[in-house]
């Protein structure tokens, strides 16, 4: 199993951040460069929905050509300690688990630590291979993945970046809050 981590801190009170991060959870498109666009994934139609969470998951179109179209979905959601886990689906055939936990700890009144821990398997050659390209990636859009979220919840609206990317796509910013 191949693990990464980041932590970010960010000029913000905590709940401001568990706001964008966790309330807005299907809304990562709005202000995320490496998500191009997002939807909230439909609740299940059966029985109880699987977390407290205010959605399901999201659906994300990432631009990426292996994998447009990842499919997120919230297993582990705890308001009170501001963390949540989801799984990601509609990857490459060779990645054979993915998921990604989220927390958000204050550190003073106006700043917080923002963690990170994401998890992944691959199998085969194929899946050998395409472990260093997926930490290739992941390294450079994680980088613009904090420059974004830190421009978002300090600033209240998406970065130059993701403004630039929004409006190529015809589409308006929209403003946290």
């Amino acid at each position: 199993m191949t693990e990464l981590s980041t932590d970010l801190i960010v000029a913000a009170p905590a709940d401001a951040v568990w706001d964008v991060i966790a309330h807005r959870f299907d809304r990562i498109g709005d202000w995320a460069t490496a998500i191009p666009a997002s939807t909230a994934l439909p609740p299940p139609t059966t029985g109880p929905p699987p977390t407290a969470a205010p959605v399901a998951g999201r659906v994300c179109q990432t631009g990426v050509r292996l994998a447009p179209r990842v499919t997120e979905t919230l297993i582990a959601y705890d308001e009170g300690q501001r963390t949540l886990t989801y799984r990601a689906s509609g990857l490459p055939a060779f990645v054979t688990m993915a998921r990604n936990t989220w927390t958000v700890s204050p550190l003073d009144p106006h700043r917080s630590r923002v963690s990170l821990r994401a998890r992944f398997d691959t199998r085969g050659v194929l899946g050998l291979i395409g472990r260093w390209a997926i930490l290739a990636q992941v390294r450079r859009t994680s980088r613009h993945l904090a420059e974004d979220l830190r421009h978002y919840v300090e600033t209240g609206a998406p970065s130059p970046r993701k403004q630039r990317q929004l409006r190529r796509a015809g589409r308006h910013p929209r403003l946290a809050g």
